[in-house]
Parts: structure tokens; C-alpha cells; sequence
């Protein structure tokens, strides 16, 4: 139930829409049931014309005849206002349901997209990127099928309903309850088909998140995949999750398809029961023909709007599958809410690392960091693979939080500043590069789309990039394709390097920047990476000598604590750890 109210409150902003379409739905209901009604006097019309204006029973039979004598023109008229009015009412539900049906899976699929973008980083590590886009995707798709139908028919077709039950109600009680006897017992099966429903949609909706999963990483990396020979290897991995999709889709199938005849064969055991009372009541004397005609065909038309609320109700539970997908993402706490009220406004004096330590799952990874970085300073941060490089200077921007102790910036603890203050200051380059399938321009001046072109290009100079972007087919208004798949390694990262250059943060972390290119591409990437690092305080991790040897200090991590700290010269005289990796790994 808590998952109607949570839908219900997206309803809010178009509550005037919400209005006019219940409006239309009364209108509608009235119009149906009135056609039901008109039944009766158009029977009496063809069958009984001496029949005396006194005799007739309804209301609505004595304003037709008191409004001409003319029965023949005015019954026939009456039927087609009445439809005109139920067709414009239909079409007026319809579109305001549907308009409001729209606005709110739009206002839904947005919600959802920017609490998923406010999400901690460690909330990305534990949920691959292809179930995400499932959720925002097949989930929202499934969960608008059900709000579309709910809230155009459900409603109207609930409104049509209660009016033909009064209104048969009024013809024959006794047969109402004689006809109606069938639908109380459908209730319970259908409420059994739509829990089962529910379930299987949500199992459904898991798996083709997982199908989702797959393909995102395939596709992402097709060059190893290739490489590898592993097309056989992810085809059965995608066929596996396929088939369970498919059996899932098949179940529900299965579960609407028993659910349609099963409704079909209760209305048919009361259209039985009807015709057998009636029959009694006909030789008894009890009820005319034509009464009972005028009564059967609103008992038909009753038919209609609960076979359809049925499927309604199927609909629904099988939306509320998704519901509950879309709903889990949406009650994840965000970065809000430990986020600071201080603004940060860059690096005065010194960084601090105090006492910091950090566990992830319950598994240590650093303990008692202790480190001073002065403004300006260039710091390498190196060890043994594993040993936490990358998870301390993920700290700084927090992308995780310290576990104990504290990160300072000029002796203010960086929990206490506004998570957008302090990663404004901010500039990351890493191995792997993330570019988006945009203009060199737009990915140069991402997070500053409104710099000046002249910003641009001199960014773009800085980083060594501005002659090969020259180069390209539309200069700096190329697309480079998805990741930047049209460029080099060596060019992509020069466009991170500008992008970072433009950003102009005072703080500036640099994850294994160089380590996946070649000779010649670094050497070109140095030079931009040289301009990107004057005047600013820099943390570098690195596997290459070239890239460290003119960090101020390197700090030398092991065991998840910090071993060694020093300048190259001072570090290989110690002939400690430093030492070791530098003779595995660098002069390697």
C-alpha cells in the first residue's frame, strides 16, 4: 500500500488536469449507464406503440414522451445526444488521464535519473551500470503501461460500473443479486493472479537488468572480448540470463492468459443464473420480456468495464514489480546527507592526513595515515599493487569517507564543507579516462560550458593538444564517439589534461595518468601535464619513474599504512621498501 501513496504524491502538480478528467469520468459513467437506460423505452417503441404514457415505469420514459408525441423521432435522437456526450467524455478522460499519466512517469524517469547521479561513489561500485539503466528504462516503461491504464481506465471503468449497479439495481434487485452472484467469487482468484504477477514481473525485471549488465560490458569491451576468443564464453553468459527472462515472461503469460477465462466462465455462471430466474419469473408473471431485455442488456454492458478493470488490476500489480525496483533506488540515501554547510575555497596554507583510516567492508585497507601536504607541494604517492594508493586519494574529494581519523584542509575537517565547494577545487586525471560522445569542445569545457572558445583553445595549448584536434575532420567540433573511441590513448588523455587545465582547481589528483600509454604518447602527455601541475597542490600516483621523479617528496605505502617518506635520493639510500619497488618496477 505504501508504494500507491509513494506514486499518489507525484499526482500533486497536475491535480486541475487530475479535475477535469473525473469531471469527464462522471460525465462518462452517467452517459453509459443513461444508454442502458434508453434501452427499455426503445424496445416499448418498436413492440408496445398503444401503449399508455401512464404505464411507463421510468423517469426517463416520461420526459421522452412529455417532450413530443413524436416517439419516433425524439427516442432515436435521444440515443445519439447521449453518445455524442459519452464519445466527447471518453476522449476528454482519456486525454487529461493520459496527459497526467505522462507527466508523472516523466516526473518519475527524472527523479529517479537525478537521485541516481547523487548517489555515493561506493553506491556505483555495488550496482553495475547496465542494472541501473535497466531501472531507468524497462522498469519505467513497465511501471507507464500500469499508470497509463490505471489512470485511464481504471477510474472510468470503476465510475461506469457503480452507475449500471444502481441503475439494475433499480430495474430488478432481485435479479441483480441473481446476476451478480458470480462476480464476489472472481475476487479472490484475481487477487491471488495479480500478487503472483507482481512477483514474477519483479524476478522478471531483475533478470533483464542482469541481461542489461551483460551486454553494457560486452559491448563496452568488445576489443577483449574479441582478443580473447570469449565471443562463445559471453554469448553463453547472455544466454543464460535470456532463457531465465524468458521463462519468467512465459509464467506471466501463463498467469494472464488463466486469468481472462477464468473471469469469463464466473459471468458466464451469472448470465446462467440469470436467464434461469428470469425464465421463472417471466411464466410466473413477475417480469415482461421486454423488462427483462432492458435489464440483460445492461448486465452486458456491465460486463465490459470489469473484464477490463481486471486486466487493469494485472496491469498494476505487474507495474508495481517495477514500483518496487524504481522505489528501492529512490530511497538510497544521497550524498546529501552528509554533506557539509562550509564552503571550500581552495588550498591557503596545507592538507592534513590525521590519524586516517579506512575500511571497506570490514576490511581494513589504511590505518593512522599521517601526512602534511604544504600548498604547491607535489606528492607521490607509490607501492605494491593493492595496498590502497588510489583509495587515499579518493578520500580527498570523498568519494568515500574516512573510517577514522580526518582529512584537513588549512585545519578544517573537509566533512564540514559542501561536497560541491569541495570537489570544485578538485581536478582528477586518471587511466582511465572518461569522455562522452560530444565535440572536443564540449568534453574540453565539460563543467564549464559557458567558457569562451579562445578559453577552450588556450586550455587545449597548454595540455599539447591543440595540434592534432586541428587536425580532425571538424577541428574542435569533431564527435569522438563514445569514450572517445575515435582518438589515441595518447589523445584522449591530452583532452582530460585540457579539461582539467580549463577547471583550473587548486588541488589536482592524478591516478596512474600515464601508465597505459607508450613512450612516444607520454612524452606528449608530459609536457601537458607539467603545465597542468605548476602552482598546484598535486597528489600522483604512478607505476613510472619518469612520472614521480619530480614529485617534492614520495610517500611509500605499505601494508596499508605509510612506510617510507622522502625525496628519490634520500628514499634509495634507505634501501627500504622504496628501494625495492624501484628496482622491480622501475628500473624494470
Amino acid at each position: 500500500m505504501r508504494l500507491y501513496f509513494k506514486l499518489l504524491r507525484f499526482l500533486y502538480p497536475y491535480w486541475f488536469k487530475l479535475v477535469l478528467a473525473v469531471l469527464c469520468m462522471v460525465v462518462f459513467a452517467v452517459s453509459n449507464g443513461l444508454m442502458a437506460y434508453l434501452v427499455g423505452p426503445a424496445i416499448r417503441l418498436l413492440f408496445d406503440k398503444e401503449r399508455n404514457p401512464a404505464e411507463y415505469a421510468l423517469p426517463v420514459d416520461v420526459i421522452l414522451f412529455l417532450s413530443g408525441q413524436n416517439m419516433q423521432v425524439i427516442l432515436p435522437l435521444a440515443i445519439i445526444v447521449v453518445a455524442i456526450v459519452r464519445g466527447i467524455s471518453s476522449y476528454g478522460n482519456t486525454y487529461y488521464m493520459g496527459y497526467v499519466g505522462q507527466r508523472v512517469i516523466a516526473d518519475l524517469r527524472k527523479a529517479l535519473y537525478t537521485h541516481i547521479l547523487e548517489l555515493p561513489y561506493e553506491f556505483f561500485v555495488k550496482h553495475p551500470a547496465g542494472g541501473l539503466t535497466s531501472r531507468l528504462t524497462n522498469d519505467i516503461n513497465t511501471l507507464e503501461k500500469a499508470t497509463a491504464d490505471t489512470l485511464v481506465h481504471a477510474f472510468k471503468q470503476a465510475l461506469s460500473v457503480v452507475v449500471l449497479v444502481v441503475i439494475i439495481l433499480k430495474m430488478d434487485w432481485q435479479l441483480t443479486l441473481i446476476g451478480g452472484i458470480a462476480f464476489p467469487l472472481a475476487i479472490y482468484p484475481a487477487m491471488r493472479f495479480g500478487r503472483k504477477l507482481k512477483n514474477v514481473s519483479r524476478q522478471g525485471q531483475v533478470t533483464l537488468g542482469d541481461m542489461a549488465s551483460i551486454i553494457h560490458e560486452a559491448l563496452r569491451g568488445i576489443r577483449v572480448v574479441k582478443g580473447f576468443g570469449m565471443k562463445g564464453y559471453e554469448t553463453e553468459k547472455f544466454s543464460k540470463e535470456n532463457e531465465r527472462f524468458a521463462r519468467y515472461r512465459t509464467r506471466a503469460i501463463k498467469i494472464r492468459g488463466i486469468s481472462s477465462p477464468l473471469m469469463e466462465t464466473f459471468g458466464a455462471v451469472g448470465f446462467a443464473l440469470t436467464i434461469w430466474y428470469a425464465s421463472y419469473r417471466i411464466s410466473a408473471g413477475t417480469l415482461t420480456p421486454e423488462a427483462f431485455i432492458t435489464f440483460f442488456a445492461a448486465i452486458l454492458m456491465l460486463y465490459q468495464p470489469v473484464r477490463i478493470l481486471n486486466g487493469v488490476y494485472l496491469n498494476l500489480q505487474q507495474g508495481l514489480g517495477s514500483a518496487q525496483r524504481i522505489f528501492e533506488i529512490l530511497n538510497t540515501p544521497t550524498e546529501a546527507v552528509r554533506d557539509g554547510t562550509k564552503t571550500c575555497t581552495g588550498v591557503k596554507e596545507r592538507i592534513e592526513f590525521r590519524n586516517v583510516s579506512f575500511s571497506y567492508d570490514k576490511k581494513e585497507v589504511l590505518r593512522d595515515i599521517n601526512l602534511v601536504v604544504k600548498k604547491g607541494e607535489r606528492i607521490a604517492i607509490v607501492g605494491s599493487s593493492g595496498v590502497g594508493k588510489s583509495t587515499l586519494v579518493n578520500l580527498i574529494p570523498r568519494f568515500y569517507d574516512v573510517t577514522g581519523g580526518a582529512i584537513l584542509i588549512d585545519g578544517v575537517d573537509i566533512r564540514e564543507f559542501t561536497l560541491d565547494s569541495l570537489r570544485g577545487q578538485i581536478s582528477i586525471i586518471s587511466q582511465d579516462v572518461i569522455l562522452f560522445n560530444d565535440t572536443v569542445r564540449n568534453n574540453i569545457a565539460y563543467g564549464r560550458p559557458e567558457v569562451s572558445d579562445e578559453e577552450v583553445i588556450r586550455a587545449a595549448i597548454s595540455a599539447n593538444a591543440h595540434q592534432f584536434i586541428e587536425e580532425l575532420p571538424q577541428g574542435y567540433h569533431t564527435v569522438i564517439g563514445e569514450g572517445g573511441i575515435k582518438l589515441s590513448g595518447g589523445q584522449r588523455q591530452r583532452i582530460s589534461i585540457a579539461r582539467a587545465i580549463l577547471k583550473d582547481a587548486p588541488i589536482l589528483i592524478m591516478d596512474e595518468a600515464t601508465s597505459s600509454l607508450d613512450a612516444e604518447s607520454e612524452r606528449a602527455v608530459q609536457d601537458g601535464l607539467k603545465n597542468l601541475m605548476k602552482g598546484r597542490t598535486t597528489f600522483i600516483i604512478a607505476h613510472r619513474f619518469s612520472t614521480i621523479k619530480d614529485a617534492h617528496r614520495i610517500v611509500v605505502l605499505s601494508g596499508g599504512t605509510i612506510a617510507e617518506v622522502g625525496s628519490h635520493k634520500e628514499l634509495i639510500e634507505k634501501s627500504g621498501e622504496y628501494r625495492r619497488l624501484y628496482s622491480i618496477q622501475f628500473q624494470g
